[in-house]
């Protein structure tokens, strides 16, 4: 089940620790995130708790939390009050609420303060530390309000997710490292996920092995920066992909997310070579002003972004690429926001996940003047967004006629439909045709809705 990496090959045996306690996980943020909770799900189940199906069944909710942006922090603490209403209105018994991941570690015992105060509190690195914690918490009532915490960064901690608790063949997730030690000045994860730390490759072929003795097909591998893998400072992310591809049976490979400082030539090289490996770059700019680059300490500027995207293209063929941009960071005047403009127009994304600047308490950015108004964030946000649509109209309106050829990956919404995705990320949606997850599908694109493309007139 869940362990630590130097203890892979001498798990400990299921024990009754739970005796039966039914725990519900619901997760919010990233696809971190929700890997961990999948391995806390296995954790736990290896040491006699019972997965509960909601938050009715349960006699404990964790809540694995997000500290990106604070309006995520409201959230999960809405939610700890509207968890208890649910219970109280359904004439439940009070439950044991606690809460995991970076809002965890980021405020620690502030969360067993006010209104909603939570009973638990773990951090990412102390997910071990759960069976024994909520034994403890479990023995005495949810209406005696207790002040479990278990939080600070260890480089040990690195967790394995259980592959039956994954469905087969979907794109099962895999972390290959957690933290971050570049610390841009915006950013809370080297705060709440430390530095950086990689797992083995021995760790992460074996959790890749069991996932394809599984059934699995293929594996997206996940970190805070995935392309600045170096093991021991003596493998590194291209060598690692190498090593992965190697593995028999496993069929594809994605990953999230990569930084522009470590996209090296010899990196993009290998990812066109590998044939396992998919052509979709998720490459966060942030912004396209070498000003706001510097303040937000990104490491690089504009130029030799864009020199990489060009590179990208000749070496990686089909390649795709998504990105994340910031608006109104402090000192971001009008001319700075024309250029992130710019960038979107040069570069062509598939897809962007654009926000307002909002200050993360604790960050170096927190001490600059936050001097761009909510009303000027909102204006430049919707233009990133208008320019995105009218850019991806275009180039999506080029894509019909051709021949796709994808894995169907999940029923759509349409009843009818399955949903399909390409080796570069892109989706289409083609009719139900006694097809299953997991098989290899080819259709003429006819049109788009969006960013899903459709293959029926």
């Amino acid at each position: 089940m869940a362990d630590f990496q130097n203890e892979l090959k001498a798990m400990t045996p299921p024990s009754d620790t739970g005796n039966g306690c039914r725990v519900f996980i619901e997760t919010y943020g990233c696809q971190m995130n929700a890997y961990d909770s999948q391995a806390i799900n296995g954790l736990l189940e290896n040491d006699g708790f019972e997965a509960a199906p909601n938050i009715y069944d349960a006699d404990v909710v964790l809540l694995n939390t997000c500290s990106i942006r604070e309006l995520a922090e409201h959230k999960i603490t809405s939610r700890v009050g509207e968890i208890r209403r649910q219970r109280r209105n359904a004439d439940l018994p009070p439950v044991n609420i606690g809460i995991c991941g970076c809002m965890a570690e980021r405020l620690g015992n502030e969360l067993h303060k006010g209104v909603n105060r939570v009973d638990l509190v773990v951090g990412v690195d102390s997910y071990d530390k759960l069976p024994a914690l909520l034994a403890d918490l479990t023995k005495s009532s949810p209406t005696k309000h207790r002040k479990l915490t278990a939080t600070g960064h260890r480089n040990d901690a690195h967790y394995v997710a259980p592959p039956s608790l994954y469905p087969v063949n979907n794109s099962h997730l895999v972390t290959i490292h957690k933290g971050c030690d570049y610390k841009c000045t915006y950013c809370i994860v080297p705060y709440t996920r430390g530095p950086q730390s990689e797992k083995s490759p021995e760790a992460i072929e074996a959790e890749i092995r069991s996932l394809v003795d599984s059934g699995a097909q293929e594996v997206t591998l996940l970190g805070q920066n995935v392309t600045a893998y170096n093991w021991q400072k003596n493998l590194d992310f291209a060598a690692l992909l190498e090593r992965v591809s190697d593995i028999d049976g496993l069929e594809r490979i994605r990953f999230l997310t990569g930084h522009p400082k470590d996209m090296h030539p010899h990196t993009m090289d290998a990812i066109g070579s590998l044939e396992k490996v998919c052509p979709w770059l998720h490459l966060p700019i942030q912004s396209g002003s070498n000003a706001i680059l510097k303040r937000m300490k990104r490491l690089y500027k504009r130029e030799e972004y864009l020199d990489m995207v060009d590179y990208a293209r000749k070496a990686i063929p089909g390649a795709t690429f998504s990105t994340d941009i910031i608006v109104g960071f402090p000192g971001e005047t009008e001319e700075d926001f024309q250029a992130t403009l710019e960038i979107l127009r040069l570069v062509k994304y598939d897809q962007i996940f654009s926000f307002k600047y909002s200050e993360r308490p604790g960050v170096p950015a927190a001490k600059l003047a936050d001097n761009v108004s909510l009303d000027e964030k909102k204006r430049r946000l919707a233009g990133i967004l208008s320019l995105q649509e009218e850019i991806w109209n275009t180039e999506a309106t080029r894509q019909v006629g051709e021949t796709w050829t994808g894995i169907v990956e999940t029923a759509a919404r349409q009843k009818g439909f399955w949903r399909v995705r390409t080796a570069n990320n892109r989706k289409f949606l083609v009719a139900d045709d006694h097809q299953k997850i997991g098989d290899e599908v080819s259709a003429v694109i006819t049109g788009f809705n969006n960013t899903t493309f459709l293959t029926v007139e």
